[in-house]
């Protein structure tokens, strides 16, 4: 049996298909809090961290960090 297989990441990956929405924002700034301290160079790692920690997938955030709204929004948060 190959890991990918393994019914422990399936498991693991539909509780990650099914995140706490909520949580998305405290996620990227928590993703972002990480990039301050860890540096731009280790970004993915940061966003990895947040996303175990929140529990939401890696792809999810990065959407949401790459979605032209979210930027504005956060814009307003930091004028």
């Amino acid at each position: 049996m190959t890991i990918s297989k393994s019914s422990f990441i399936k498991k693991y990956q539909e509780k990650l298909s099914e995140p706490d929405l909520k949580n998305v924002d405290d996620a990227i700034a928590h993703a972002f809090r990480l990039t301050d301290e860890y540096g731009i160079n280790k970004i993915n790692q940061a966003i990895c961290e947040s996303s175990v920690k929140f529990g939401i997938s890696e792809e999810l955030l990065i959407e949401k960090i790459n979605d032209a709204s979210f930027i504005l929004n956060e814009r307003k948060y930091h004028e």
